[in-house]
Order: C-alpha cells, then structure tokens, then sequence
C-alpha cells in the first residue's frame, strides 16, 4: 500500500514531534485511545492510614523497533497507569515511582485520554514522582528489598513501553522473584506483564509459572499495523513469550476482563484499569487490616 493512500485514509504512522520515531495513525488514535477513561470514583467505606505502599516500575527508554526498522514511540499508557493508582490512593495508599537506573519515567504523552480531567489532574499532581523517580539498581544493590520493605504490592503499568529494557534487566528480574517470595501483590495490565519476562527460565522456573492472567493479545498486536497503530509487525509478542515461560494466558479478546491468581492481579487493556484498581485496593485493604500499620505488624503476619 502506498505512503500516499495511507496518508490519505488515516493509516500512515504520524511522525514523532522532534523526535526520531513515529506515533499512531490518526485511525490509531481514533479507535486506539479514549477520550475519557473509564474511571469512576469508589467509596471503600475505610482508608488506609499506615506505611505500606505501592512500588509502581516503568520504563526509561521511549523507543520500540518494528521488524520492519521503524522507531515505535512509546512508554507506559497514561490512562493504565493514572486510574489503578487513583483507586489505590484514594484508598489510602501512598506510591513510590522506580525506573532502572531512576532516569525519568517515560509515558506515551499521545494516549492521554485528553477530555479525562479526574486523569490529566491526577497526572499533573503526581508529575514530579514521574521525572524523579527511585532507581531500582540502587534499591537492588542496597538490599532494600527485604522482608521490612514498606512496599505491600508491585504494579507494572502498560502500554509498550513495558517490552522496552524492562524485560532483560537482571533487576526488575530480582524485583519479580522478591515479590513472590516476599508473598506480596504483583498488578500487571494490558502490556505490563511483558516486565515479568524479566525472571527468565535461565536462572530456574519463572516465579510465576502456573499462574493464569490476563494480558493485551497478541492476535490485536498482529492487527494493529493495519490500522497505523503500530508501525509494523512487533519484534516478538508477550503471551507468546509468557506462556513459554509456564504462564497460562486466559483471553483471545480484549473485553475489559481482570482476574486474580493468588496475588497476581491482572487486567487486559485499558478498559480493565477501574476494576483493577477497585479489585486491588479493596484486596490491599483487606490484608493490610490484618497487618496493622507498621513494620512490626507486617514481619508478625508472616
């Protein structure tokens, strides 16, 4: 198909502004990003009033080559990072924000979901934690993962960006097994399980091999060339690659489903973000009821 009927239908990949890479079609955009998320305020009848938080990872690095050499724009998608936060918070639950070596955050500005003030306005609030994050190298490297770590549950947002650096670092590698061992909660969404590729078979059975999720499919990435959404096929696709590593992978569609396996919560696409976040709140709330508000109290409830 030429550049030039592809233009003229909608499907051509938009040029990055002032950078090296490409966007969405305006097709792409159209059918691939909401205007208004589907969030929707929750009243959990209690909050949360003790030290435990959630440890939120993202991706430093904005690009994601196609098989075709095409430069893919990405980062984490706004609207499944923003809304399973605003229900933990609003719960009560602090976050702290960690990159690989603490370089900024990087989000995909275009999926913003430009007419969701409850989203833009958490967004801008929080700005300062997506620039300034923790670096996970020195988390690892200082042992602050232990048994006394105030953080209760690990979220891995989506969007691409979640198949970018984070699926070969040995540290969110060592991040994955501690959240396993440690028993804590792991919230994964559309394309953040890709992160979990990170604890490879290499070094043993995967931390989460047997377990069941939801996950963007990859039969939608093999679609979304031919709207403009991506610029070309994918370099690899993520349930193909989890269930390799002994995951079971439950839709074929993009429904808005979540699902819990012991404490992997998982959610399928942006649609799924405001059940995720009222799922793992109230789940957060329930356990932390037991732990009490400090450290003793968590170390006692094993």
């Amino acid at each position: 198909m030429s550049n030039f009927f592809t233009r003229m239908i909608g499907i051509a990949p938009t040029p990055e502004p002032n950078g090296k890479g490409v966007i969405p079609s305006r097709l792409g955009l159209r059918l691939g990003v909401a205007r208004k998320s589907g969030y929707e305020p929750a009243d959990f009848g209690r909050s949360y009033a003790g030290d435990r938080k959630v440890l939120v990872l993202c991706t430093e690095e904005r690009y994601l080559q196609m098989t075709n050499g095409a430069l893919f724009s990405t980062g984490h998608n706004v609207q499944e990072t923003a809304v399973p936060l605003m229900h933990l918070t609003a719960a009560g639950f602090d976050f702290d924000m960690v990159t690989p070596t603490g370089a900024p955050a990087v989000l995909e500005k275009w999926s913003e979901p430009s007419e969701d003030e409850a989203v833009l306005g958490f967004m801008k609030a929080h700005k300062d934690r997506f620039e300034r994050p923790l670096s996970l190298a020195s988390m690892i490297a200082e042992g602050a993962l232990d048994e006394d770590s105030p953080y209760v549950a690990v979220f891995f947002p989506g969007g691409h960006g979640a198949m970018v650096g984070l699926p070969e670092d040995a540290n969110v590698a060592a991040l994955i097994r501690w959240s396993r061992e440690a028993d804590r909660a792991m919230v994964v969404v559309c394309h953040g399980p890709a992160a979990l590729l990170a604890a490879s078979k290499n070094e043993g059975d995967h931390p989460y091999a047997g377990y069941s999720l939801v996950a963007f499919p990859d039969s939608a990435d093999r679609q979304s060339p031919w709207i403009g959404y991506l610029p070309g096929e994918l370099p690899w696709f993520q349930c193909e690659q989890l269930e390799a590593q002994g995951m079971k992978i439950l839709n074929h569609k993009i429904t808005g489903a979540t699902h819990v396996d012991r404490k992997l919560y998982s959610g399928d696409s942006p649609m799924a973000c405001d059940d995720l976040g009222k799922l793992v709140a109230n789940a957060l709330l329930d356990e932390c009821a037991t732990w009490g508000a400090g450290p003793q109290d968590a170390r006692g409830a094993g």
